[in-house]
């Protein structure tokens, strides 16, 4: 039979796939940090220690987080904002996206938000910096705010284990089940794999079903990995709302969300698609970029489910700079902030920057020291389905900046805040900053799985009748295997997602495991028992865990 030369690269692991972009980029770009980093980690603690959020590492820079004394000054940021116009417009142009919003706050003023380009293609309302926008990963470091919002009352502590609040929670290992911390599950060093869960949230799992089959999973070492896994900060987010006796939606507007006045801002899908003035999705296709999905995060929602306006989020980065505070008034706890832009662990080896120092994680941010010197702290986010944004700051400087843009991730959030960034630090900033983007991001897919056409050797398959049937496995649950028009389809999870199957050779079939790639085929290879009935079924779409396999039952 002829076999399929897999590919690593599944959709299910696209957020693991952006990240190991970033940190790769990270480590090429004379400095340009790393967003959404995936890598080893060096030298972090071993299984063994206690729990710590302190640096995890002996070989880290002690200097890592000391932040750079200011230099820049608000009339020379005020200058560089019709330059950051320019960056972005070039932007665009380059790349199609068909919309962007942009805010600069510097020393606790907003001094930039603008809104660029349609909110959907084909249609004329624009963006404005009052647009809502779908925000992806970016959620992540707002949802370490709330969470220390909930610290800084003392509600749990960083290093609290989970269970002592969740003891429903549970993974494979029964010592990691018992030990591991909320910093744990913010800093992605808990062990469960990267992208664990994203598989079952896709075909319809409610959140409290993806995290209650995490504990299938084989774990990485703990302590030990640095693996970004959505499924894995959802578990903490909701570990603290259990812990304050609420749900993780209203623990984010108790927490963050009223108290600062983003007004905007919401946990809830339902938010943004009730939202007059939104950004849709777009994917860039054969005929141009289209609004042609939807992407509904509620599940890890922790992780990725936010969606906001540049108008809120800047009075967020006013707060991350001002150590919790707006104005006056101190939203959350200073040291339980600071902690989550405290280096966790370690994603790779040093950067060749200035400073030399590795890209780290801090709890919900990444955190690098750039080519001149400065710390930085970031994070970016994207749906494949139509968004991509980010978040940087120079603490030192009190600078921060977020992008958000309704097109799928091509590097341009990323390449803006480069650019703008290079132009205030240094004066200037490389034209072919979005080519070199885009070429990062070209790959973010990975390649097709390739198939050896067995060409006139090919097997012909074995009646319908004796493949279909129902199959299961623990992790993934039940999945039909049944006939629609003559040909057989695989129907997969609450949603009843279906896959049509077309026959390749002998028990091997492809099907399409998500339609915004077509081209990215996947397969269905049936094992056949002596009574010529499959016996049992591998969907590579499932199988980026090595759980892919079911058993008829």
């Amino acid at each position: 039979m002829n076999q399929i030369k897999r590919n690593t690269m599944s959709r299910s692991t696209f957020g693991v796939a952006l990240a190991l972009i970033l940190v790769a980029a990270a480590c090429a770009s004379d400095g340009n940090d790393s967003r959404d980093s995936v890598a080893s980690s060096t030298d972090a603690a071993s299984t063994e220690a206690e729990p710590t959020i302190e640096a995890e590492s002996s070989d880290a820079d002690p200097d890592l987080d000391e932040p750079k004394s200011s230099e820049l000054t608000k009339a020379e940021i005020e200058g560089s904002l019709p330059e950051l116009d320019n960056i972005v417009e070039t932007g665009m142009a380059e790349t199609g996206v068909p919309g962007v919003a942009v805010a600069v706050v510097y020393e606790d003023e907003v001094l930039y938000t603008q809104g660029y380009g349609v909110r959907e293609v084909g249609d004329d309302k624009p963006i404005e910096p009052e647009t809502i926008f779908q925000i992806a990963s970016l959620s992540k470091p707002i949802s370490s705010t709330i969470m220390a919002g909930a610290v800084g009352l003392d509600i749990f502590d960083w290093n609290d284990p989970v269970t002592g609040y969740n003891p429903d929670f549970e993974l494979s290992d029964a010592y990691v089940t018992e030990n591991v911390t909320f910093a744990d599950l913010f800093s992605h060093r808990s062990g469960i794999p990267a992208g664990g869960g994203d598989v079952l949230e896709a075909i319809g799992y409610d959140r409290a079903e993806v995290l209650r089959r995490l504990r299938y999973l084989e774990l990485n070492p703990f302590r030990d990995t640095y693996a970004y896994s959505n499924f894995a900060m959802t578990a903490g987010g909701q570990s603290a709302a259990i812990a304050a006796d609420t749900t993780w939606e209203d623990l984010a507007d108790e927490m963050l969300f009223g108290p600062a006045r983003m007004t905007s801002t919401s946990m809830h899908y339902a938010d943004y698609e009730s939202a007059e003035n939104r950004a849709e999705l777009h994917v860039e296709t054969e005929s141009g970029w289209e609004a042609a999905f939807d992407r509904m995060p509620d599940a890890q929602a922790p992780a990725g489910g936010v969606t906001s306006n540049v108008i809120d989020l800047a009075r967020w980065l006013r707060l991350q700079l001002a150590e919790g505070q707006l104005g006056v008034e101190q939203i959350i706890d200073e040291e339980a902030l600071d902690l989550t832009h405290t280096t966790m662990i370690l994603k790779g080896p040093p950067a060749p920057t200035i400073a030399n120092t590795p890209p780290s994680y801090g709890l919900g941010w990444n955190i690098q020291v750039d080519a001149t010197g400065a710390t930085r702290w970031n994070h970016s986010g994207a749906f494949s389905t139509g968004a991509s944004t980010t978040a940087k700051l120079l603490p030192a400087e009190g600078l921060g900046v977020v992008v958000l843009t309704n097109g799928e991730p091509v590097g341009l959030p990323e390449a803006i805040t480069d650019a703008y960034f290079d132009q205030i630090q240094t004066g200037s900033w490389p034209t072919d900053i979005f080519a070199i983007w885009t070429d990062r991001f070209s790959g973010l897919y990975g390649e097709p799985n390739e198939f050896d056409d067995p060409g006139d050797n090919a097997v012909p398959a074995l009646d319908n009748s004796e493949y279909g049937g129902t199959y299961t496995n623990d992790y993934v649950g039940d999945i039909e295997v049944i006939v629609i028009d003559g040909d057989l389809a695989i129907v997969a999870g609450p949603a009843a997602l279906t896959y049509t199957l077309t026959h390749f050779d002998a028990n091997t079939f492809t099907y399409v495991h998500d339609a915004e790639l077509p081209d990215f085929l996947e397969g269905a290879i049936f094992e056949i028992g002596p009574d010529g009935i499959a016996t049992a079924v591998t969907v590579t779409g499932f199988d980026a865990d090595g759980l892919g396999t079911f058993q008829r039952i």
